[in-house]
């Protein structure tokens, strides 16, 4: 569901479904490694399936505290419905895709 590495940037790592089943478990995860951000963040979505808007909203606070410290959110790997998904709802426009 959700992975963490740290190197050079925080590597976030999203799996499988994000939806209501699991986003508030993912999101305290998510939250506690962006607290005290001090690098870019990598969002890694390459292995993930389905994404809702609860799932959503967990990527959006990402990007809501990289930009509040000054740094930038990445997304890696999105494919398919998943990409579709981030192009629909505007979440193209403010996240770099790499």
């Amino acid at each position: 569901m959700v992975e963490i590495k740290k190197k050079e940037q925080l590597t976030i790592c999203l799996s499988d479904r994000l939806d209501a089943s699991n986003a508030e478990a993912a999101d305290a995860v998510v939250m506690e490694a962006v607290k005290d951000l001090d690098t870019d963040v990598l969002i890694d979505v390459s292995e993930l399936k389905y994404i809702s808007s609860a799932g959503l909203r967990i990527v959006l606070n990402i990007a809501k505290n990289t930009k509040a410290v000054g740094k930038e959110a990445l997304l890696h790997g999105a494919k398919g419905e998943v990409k579709e998904i981030f192009r629909l709802s505007g979440f193209l426009t403010f996240l770099k895709e790499i």
